[in-house]
């Protein structure tokens, strides 16, 4: 049996803004990790 939660927002103008700066911020931290561990892997096989 599967259950799970759905959950909707209704954000107004100013919590739009914020949620985009913080998804956009999140993205940056997330491939800036995926750089450095290839790099580290990278490294490592060389």
């Amino acid at each position: 049996m599967l259950l799970g939660y759905h959950t909707e927002l209704h954000p107004n103008n100013q919590q739009k803004t914020l949620l985009a700066k913080h998804s956009g911020v999140a993205r940056h931290a997330w491939n800036w990790g995926l750089w450095l561990t290839r790099n580290i892997r990278i490294a490592q096989f060389q």
